[in-house]
C-alpha cells in the first residue's frame, strides 16, 4: 500500500474495493442508474463501494481520494443525460467520460 498527499493509494491486487461508485444528487434517474451500474459491476465480480451519502461532490471526491480505491466512477445528472460515466483512476490527474462498454473494459 502506498500513499500520497491525498491519502491511501491501494494497488488493485490488494484493494478492498476496485471501484468507488459515487452518485451525486437525489434525482431518481441518477439513483436508478447508479443502482444499475452497481449491480452490473457486481455481476462481473467487481467489488464496488457505493457512496450515496447526501454530501457535496467535493466532500465525496476528497473522501474517495482518502480511501484510495483504484477507480472512482461518478453518476450524476450530467452523465445520465449523455449516457456516460465519469471515471478517474486514483492516481490520474483528470477524469474521463466513458460509455458503459468502455467502463467495463477498464475495470471488469
Amino acid at each position: 500500500m502506498l500513499s500520497d498527499e491525498k491519502g491511501i493509494v491501494w494497488p488493485e491486487s490488494v484493494a478492498p474495493f476496485k471501484v468507488h461508485l459515487i452518485s451525486l444528487g437525489a434525482d431518481e434517474k441518477v439513483q436508478s442508474e447508479a443502482l444499475r451500474i452497481y449491480n452490473l459491476l457486481s455481476s462481473k465480480n467487481v467489488d464496488v463501494l457505493w457512496d450515496d451519502r447526501d454530501l457535496r461532490p467535493g466532500e465525496k471526491f476528497s473522501d474517495s481520494d482518502l480511501i484510495g480505491i483504484p477507480y472512482r466512477v461518478v453518476v450524476s445528472t450530467k452523465t445520465v443525460e449523455v449516457n456516460v460515466f465519469e471515471v478517474k483512476g486514483r492516481t490520474d490527474m483528470d477524469a474521463s467520460m466513458m460509455t458503459e462498454d468502455e467502463l467495463l473494459a477498464k475495470v471488469a
